[in-house]
């Protein structure tokens, strides 16, 4: 089934062409996320200001997990009622700003951009996870999970494997340009978020709370993380490119950091409810949080509260635009929505891949 929405809003393109984008070409809309001339700074100072842009449905169902591409210019999504889409930022006045397939059965519960921007994985509860073209929108390799269960799925650094959080009780690794079996990494239990580092490890989690570490070629963990204080399964991983350290987001609404070379405890943020996502700004300075408080909040690294939106619906994924000046996040209410973020967090030096999306119910 093919589903398609309006092009990109009036007020996005009015926006950003007030940001200075460039212009397209003769009766085209051209949009392009605003970068040189967005307001910037290294870290946030004081407050955020966050103006809504975008609000738009995909699918018939909640918006689950969304992931900006690596160039900034599309976002891929997914939804419970298992649409996949790509909303592009950059659209003629006669193309469709969103292309959508329902490639799933079930709840998506992972979406992930390949380090280049071309090929878009995603993993749901219908005991599937598809790589896909995200100029067509068709299937291009499918691989198998556990049915019934929550699969994460992420990109090597290189694009050349995925790792697949089953659902349950292990981690497949492929080889996607070889013919031999995939690698399994044994996590008993209920698997959850998924992260591959740029150390080359893979950071695991799993519905009791732990996150441990794999390197790809040894079955045998390198570390793990058990939380002192027992906490819900994790709904979130997230690297920060400032310093390193690992954003776990709880079922049970906590943040804690951690150093993912030792597997040690830097701090616990302030306790909220119930945490859908988390996602670190490009720079390392922000942290956004979503949650079933019906809120999207941003704080800095020390855990101050830097803003807080109110939407009235559970918020689910969250994700960053690679220059900082643009997230967004998905909702219950079947929408996705993007806001302009003043000052853009611009990233520095330390640019990590695109990071994936993922959410467990």
């Amino acid at each position: 089934m093919n589903l398609t929405r309006p092009a990109v809003s009036a007020s996005l393109v009015l926006l950003l062409a007030g940001c200075g984008s460039a212009a397209g070409p003769a009766g085209s809309a051209s949009v392009v996320p605003p970068v040189a001339s967005a307001p910037a700074s290294p870290a946030p100072s004081g407050q955020l200001v966050l103006k809504e842009v975008v609000s738009e449905p995909i699918g018939q169902d909640t918006v689950e997990v969304l992931a900006f591409s690596p160039d900034g210019k599309r976002l891929a999504l997914g939804a419970a009622d298992g649409t996949v889409a790509v909303y592009s930022l950059q659209v003629s006045a006669t193309e469709d700003a969103v292309k959508a397939q329902k490639l799933h059965g079930r709840f998506t519960s992972s979406i992930a951009w390949s380090p280049f921007g071309d090929r878009v994985l995603s993993a749901a509860s219908d005991g599937a996870a598809i790589i896909g073209d995200p100029n067509t929108m068709q299937p291009l390799q499918r691989f198998n999970t556990d049915p019934a269960s929550y699969p994460a799925g992420v990109w090597s650094p290189d694009g050349q494997k995925i790792a697949l959080a089953q659902g349950r009780d292990s981690v497949q690794v492929y080889d996607l340009h070889g013919n031999a079996e995939p690698e399994t990494l044994s996590l008993p239990g209920a698997t959850r978020a998924l992260l591959w580092l740029p150390s080359g490890e893979l950071a695991a989690s799993d519905d009791k709370g732990k996150v441990t570490f794999f390197k790809p070629g040894n079955p045998t963990p390198v570390r793990a993380y058990t939380p002192a204080q027992s906490h819900k399964a994790v709904n979130g991983l997230s690297l920060s490119p400032a310093d390193g350290s690992l954003a776990i987001a709880y079922d049970d609404g906590t943040i804690i950091l951690l150093d993912p070379s030792t597997g040690k405890e830097v701090r616990q943020l302030t306790q909220g409810r119930q945490t859908g996502s988390v996602a670190w700004s490009p720079n390392g300075k922000v942290l956004a949080e979503t949650s079933v408080a019906f809120a999207v909040t941003f704080f800095d690294s020390a855990g101050k509260r830097l803003a807080s939106l109110d939407i009235g619906h559970d918020m689910n994924g969250v994700s960053w635009s690679p220059d900082g000046a643009l997230v967004a996040a998905g909702s219950d209410d079947h929408t996705f929505k993007i806001w302009q973020v003043s000052p853009a967090q611009t990233p520095g030096s330390g640019k990590l891949p695109p990071q994936p999306s993922y959410m467990g119910r």
